[in-house]
């Protein structure tokens, strides 16, 4: 090998480490990814509902958000006449 290869592959090698180590968010199993877009009332009930019951599957876990996003809805929106 020459020279200038292993300068590449000594400083790749760290980097592509280094970058590796960067992303530390929770995995998506956890609700990393998941929970990090939408709206602030989205996200807290997302991280909620995947600290509270980890061990749901994808339509109990959509319930639960939506469970959680509608309980301050029905409140307020039912004023009596």
């Amino acid at each position: 090998m020459t020279r200038l290869a292993w300068i590449t592959m000594g400083l790749a090698l760290p980097l592509a480490l280094g970058v590796s180590l960067v992303d530390t968010r929770p995995a998506l199993a956890q609700g990393g990814v998941v929970c990090q877009y939408g709206p602030a009332s989205y996200r807290r009930c997302c991280t909620q509902s995947y600290a509270s019951k980890p061990g749901l599957g994808s339509r109990a876990r959509a319930n639960d958000i939506d469970a959680c996003m509608n309980k301050g809805k029905s409140s307020k929106s039912s004023k009596p006449s």
